[in-house]
């Protein structure tokens, strides 16, 4: 009982490894920020060292000035974020913790924001008197970036697949780097240049790009083109709401990558390029949405890509979106043929290759599915079926990125 009791405290205050998580203290007062440069003098673009003053009667320092300081590396992208809006900047580009050889008078430390849409007053945080850990910030009022895909000549791609460049107020534009790079960011970039979905996305070093692109970034900006975007991170609500990559996004401008990690990506929605269906064991196509899945293009001009579809990522959500497309209301099931199931299946298999792989749909977003048209995989990992009609399906199910 007594080790049960020590278990459920150390839970509930986030005890782990040795560390206790305990929530700031404050939240609530009225801030002024500012930014310094290292010999104390107020800048003026947007960039140094962050200092606040707290509007209260129990300022901790003497003349209520202090240093924002991380001990706890509490601070994030939305406190960077919420604390620029607060000075009259639109976003934060980069932030960084500088540590110092001595302590600084400070004011407040381990600051956590939540919602970026909110002012400072609703970020928690706790008081100190003093810290060498301050926090080196730069914010900026021109955040809009337009993206672009380049082809392996350097021009822009005719396809909805490339290299992905981002280009700045200033028209310089650069490669975007894979660090943190996700669904989120993909889909909200796609949307950026007018395309539904996002398809997928890889780092050219994955790609085995590296040459041909080295090539293209030349081509296009007559030298070696820079990284202009690193750590971009988008939110799951974000996404959902439609927001822009100003409103839902965060990144920094500053990279530690090099160009093999350069972000090579490809948009569009599976549904809107390929069709399904189902076959029986002998090759016939079955109306009951049962049977071995079968994928091929809308494309007038590749009809060739036909066949079936691996189960790598594949999962309730992919075979709900799947079945919809087909007219049914949900999957009841699916599997994988296996090499139990291949004598029976074997036969149908070997008339088709497997041309659709990492087929990955989100439940909340319509049609939103990741995939691959370059699949490694086995016929023993291709997608056996059945979809539902609606008196045969459970409640809708729900995903967050």
């Amino acid at each position: 009982m007594v080790l049960f009791a020590s278990l459920f405290l150390f839970g509930l205050l986030g005890i782990s490894d040795g560390y206790i998580y305990v929530p700031p203290k404050y939240t609530g007062s009225d801030f002024t920020f500012w930014l310094v440069n290292n010999n104390g003098d107020l800048t003026s673009n947007g960039a140094g060292i962050l200092k606040a003053k707290l509007y209260a009667d129990d300022d901790r320092t003497a003349d209520g000035n202090g240093t924002v300081c991380d001990t706890d590396n509490r601070f994030t992208d939305e406190a960077a974020t919420v604390i620029c809006k607060a000075m009259g900047y639109k976003c934060a580009e980069n932030w960084k913790l500088e540590t110092t050889s001595a302590n600084l008078p400070a004011l407040i430390d381990n600051v956590e924001c939540t919602n970026t849409s909110l002012p400072f007053r609703r970020c928690r945080y706790d008081r100190i008197d003093t810290c060498n850990r301050e926090i080196s910030l730069k914010c900026s009022s021109r955040c809009d970036y337009e993206f672009s895909l380049l082809d392996s000549e350097g021009t822009k791609s005719k396809s909805k697949s490339g290299l992905l460049v981002a280009s700045n107020y200033n028209g310089m534009r650069g490669t975007v780097c894979d660090d943190n790079f996700d669904k989120a960011a993909a889909l909200t970039i796609c949307r950026e240049m007018g395309h539904t979905c996002a398809a997928s996305w890889s780092s050219r070093n994955d790609m085995d790009l590296e040459q041909t692109y080295d090539d293209s970034e030349k081509k296009a900006s007559e030298q070696d083109m820079p990284i202009m975007l690193d750590d971009v991170t988008c939110s799951a609500k974000g996404v959902l709401q439609n927001e822009t990559f100003v409103e839902s996004c965060f990144w920094k401008t500053e990279s530690d990558c090099d160009h093999s990690e350069d972000i090579y990506l490809t948009c569009g929605c599976m549904l809107e390029e390929f069709k399904f269906s189902t076959v029986d064991k002998n090759n016939k196509a079955t109306t009951n949405g049962k049977g071995l899945l079968i994928v091929e293009s809308k494309s007038e001009s590749d009809t060739e890509l036909k066949g079936t579809v691996c189960d790598d990522l594949f999962d309730e959500s992919s075979a709900d979106t799947i079945c919809k497309s087909m007219g049914f209301a949900c999957s009841k099931s699916f599997k994988s043929v296996g090499e139990r199931r291949s004598a029976a299946w074997g036969d149908v298999q070997r008339k088709y290759p497997v041309v659709l792989a990492e087929v990955d749909c989100h439940a909340q977003i319509q049609g939103q599915c990741s995939f691959s048209t370059d699949p490694i995989c086995d016929h023993s990992e291709d997608i056996l079926i059945r979809c539902g009609t609606e008196d045969q399906c459970p409640e809708t199910p729900t995903e967050s990125f």
